[in-house]
């Protein structure tokens, strides 16, 4: 299925089928595409490889959740989703296809569904995007409208990833990763960032940057890009594409532009300007000068739309994050145990920022995401872990890459030690809890940082620490 442009109706396969399945229906993109599909009353099932907290949630919801991928557990479907975290020959995957089902990949739905939207909205860039589109559906809710929204994480004001509101009126985070932004056709389009990332879904990253000049071109006319001026590439991708566009930063020569950040603890407070007019002091309940960005992007957007910037300063306050996003776990004068999900050296690097600020000391355990990221960057993330008290490294989470015993973390270690930096050490995951109880951090930060599976011992570790306190 080609991409369904804005105004062209939906495909067949889309209006004819009655029952859907996902192969792999626990992914965050994946979840939120489920529930939507429920709420435009399709009949909608699926498996994943394990039970999680999302899965046993879409069962809760209605949906039928099959616990095992060995063989098909659909029959008389009429369409089959996956996604690109699904493996060409996958047995589920293979199944649907020798039995001649209607397969599509997530974004061909996704897409074709965003652009019938009178007002599409889509959020990209290589780091983000989530906290983004949370916080900007969040804002949005705040303000009375029902907007339909897709995010890549859980908006921690809902409990939920996925908004089911107004079809009219719809947002959503868009992959980069795997090519499929191409596909969308949105109305307005905010693009964060870019890096030279998922290099496996691209050639050379002149591919990459011209995969989002054809994003730009994607454009509805009238359409608006919103980007941030303070990344040289994007805009120099932006004036490229020749479509109308805004520009947000902190740069002073930007649209929005904001200065006098002030960080207190989890609070951060600094000034906009639009256009070099003083529009107010907002003050956002989520740290970090990248979340500044973040929400400067939603505020100039927002502007775009016709909201009032008073309205937009009066709740955009209440926005708690996004989950995995320098998520607290546990917050008391002696500890503050956090979860986030950076796994890029520029994403740690904003988060150790924000976590630095606080002032207290710190202690960080890391879970490199992929074998092929960890050797082509390990270098990268020895410089970004600096600066901090104690580090912990752990084993790759293979995120679905084959093993590779050739590449593992102690890269990371000993390019540390070489370099002089004695303040990590190695650890098995299971043995983390255990020595971080036994070694308290006094009036200090304990974050748990990865992209994996490394959320599931922040949370056993915030657990067993309030167990003991209460002994």
């Amino acid at each position: 299925m080609e991409a369904v442009k804005l105004g062209e109706p939906l495909p067949e396969i889309l209006k004819a089928c009655r029952k859907v399945y996902f192969i792999g229906i626990g992914g965050a993109g994946m979840s939120s595409l489920a529930r939507v599909m429920k709420h435009l009353g399709y009949a909608v099932s699926g498996s994943d490889c394990s039970r999680t907290k999302v899965t046993e949630q879409l069962a809760s919801e209605g949906m039928t959740v099959y616990y095992s991928q060995s063989g098909p557990n659909f029959g008389d479907e009429d369409l089959i989703i996956y996604s690109s975290a699904i493996q060409p020959h996958h047995p589920e995957l293979s199944a649907a296809r020798h039995q001649g089902k209607n397969v599509l990949h997530r974004a061909q739905v996704l897409s074709a569904l965003l652009n019938q939207a009178q007002t599409a909205i889509a959020v990209t860039g290589t780091h983000g995007k989530t906290t983004t589109t949370s916080m900007l559906s969040y804002v949005l809710t705040a303000l009375g409208s029902e907007p339909t929204c897709l995010v890549g994480g859980m908006v921690k004001n809902f409990g939920t990833n996925t908004l089911l509101g107004n079809r009219n009126l719809w947002i959503s985070e868009v992959d980069e990763s795997d090519r499929t932004h191409e596909l969308y056709y949105p109305h307005y389009a905010v693009v964060t960032n870019l890096e030279e990332e998922h290099m496996d879904h691209y050639s050379n990253f002149d591919s990459l940057k011209q995969s989002f000049v054809k994003f730009f071109g994607n454009l509805h006319n009238p359409g608006m890009l919103i980007y941030c001026a303070d990344d040289a590439l994007v805009s120099q991708l932006v004036k490229q594409s020749k479509k109308p566009a805004v520009s947000y930063g902190f740069s002073e020569t930007a649209d929005f532009s904001v200065r006098d950040v002030e960080e207190n603890g989890f609070m951060t407070s600094f000034d906009v300007y639009e256009y070099g007019f003083f529009c107010g002091r907002f003050s956002i309940s989520i740290p970090g000068r990248h979340n500044v960005l973040n929400s400067l992007a939603v505020i100039a957007l927002l502007v775009q739309l016709g909201v009032d910037v008073e309205k937009i300063r009066a709740v955009i306050g209440g926005f708690q994050g996004a989950g995995r996003r320098l998520d607290i776990k546990w917050k008391s004068r002696d500890l503050i145990i956090v979860d986030d999900y950076a796994h890029h050296p520029t994403e740690i690097r904003a988060s150790l920022q924000a976590l630095r600020s606080m002032g207290r000391p710190l202690t960080v355990v890391f879970q490199p995401h992929r074998f092929s990221r960890t050797q082509r960057m390990y270098r990268e993330f020895a410089n970004a872990l600096d600066e901090i008290d104690e580090l912990i490294l752990t084993d790759i989470y293979a995120a679905g890459e084959a093993y590779d015993d050739k590449v593992n973390v102690r890269s990371i270690y000993e390019e540390m030690v070489q370099s002089g930096r004695l303040h990590v050490k190695v650890l098995l995951k299971e043995k983390i809890t255990g020595y971080l109880l036994e070694h308290p951090q006094r009036q200090g930060v304990v974050a748990f940082i990865g992209a994996g599976d490394i959320g599931d011992t922040a949370d056993e570790f915030a657990v067993r620490y309030q167990s003991l306190l209460t002994a």
